[in-house]
Formats: structure tokens, C-alpha cells, sequence
């Protein structure tokens, strides 16, 4: 694993915030794996699909390619960023895309998972 932060001085890695010891922070692990679906391309010119694969790969980085498949971010964040971040992943899943400069609003689809402890009850 790389790029794994250190937990000896904690500082909230969107913030910048000190996190002193003994108090709350979170760690977050997220990965980006990248997907496809089982649709077979038209094969009718397959010489013509392995060239223009080959054309898109040529001259990137080997780092480059494999970030395009997988990723792993690691983050220490502050209860607020916390917060923040479980808003904006929220509305990725509610609403679609939204403030993407390439997209426009999405339809609503809800694929992700979001795992949430069930409320303790007061008796």
C-alpha cells in the first residue's frame, strides 16, 4: 500500500486541522476500481479495435494506466470533513453528477451503499 499516512502527528487531510491525540478523527479508505460491462464489442474489425486500444495506451505512463483502473485514497479527516464528505458521497448517490464541468444533472441512480449502525432504541 502506498502513500499510507503516518499517525505518529494526525492533521486532517482536507482541512489541515491538528488532530491532537485523544481526540475524535476518522480514517477513511476508499477505492476506485475500475468497471465494465459484459457487452462484446463488434468484432467485424478486430485489427482495427486492438490499433486504436494500442494508440490510446501509447506514450502514458505505466503509474498512469494502472490509476485508470485502480485506486486507493486514504484519508484522515476531522469530525466536520467528515461530515462534508459523507454529504457530498450522499448526494452522488441521491442526485447523480452534479458541479461536474463535463455533465450535466444525472438521472437519480443509487448504486453505492452507504452502511449506517441502527439507532439504539430508549426503553
Amino acid at each position: 500500500m502506498k502513500n499510507t499516512p503516518s499517525f505518529d502527528k494526525r492533521h486532517c487531510d482536507s482541512c489541515g486541522r491538528d488532530l491532537p491525540d485523544g481526540e475524535l478523527f476518522y480514517h477513511c479508505r476508499t477505492e476506485m476500481i475500475a468497471g465494465k460491462d459484459s457487452t462484446i464489442p463488434d468484432l467485424k474489425h478486430p485489427d482495427k479495435l486492438i490499433a486504436q486500444a494500442l494508440s490510446e495506451i501509447a506514450g502514458k505512463d505505466e503509474n498512469e494506466l494502472l490509476d485508470d483502473i485502480y485506486q486507493e485514497l486514504i484519508l484522515q479527516l476531522c469530525p466536520d470533513c467528515r461530515m462534508s464528505l459523507l454529504k457530498m458521497i450522499q448526494s452522488m448517490m441521491n442526485k447523480g453528477c452534479q458541479g461536474c464541468a463535463k455533465c450535466e444533472k444525472q438521472p437519480v441512480k443509487k448504486q453505492g451503499k452507504l452502511l449506517k449502525f441502527p439507532k439504539k432504541k430508549n426503553k
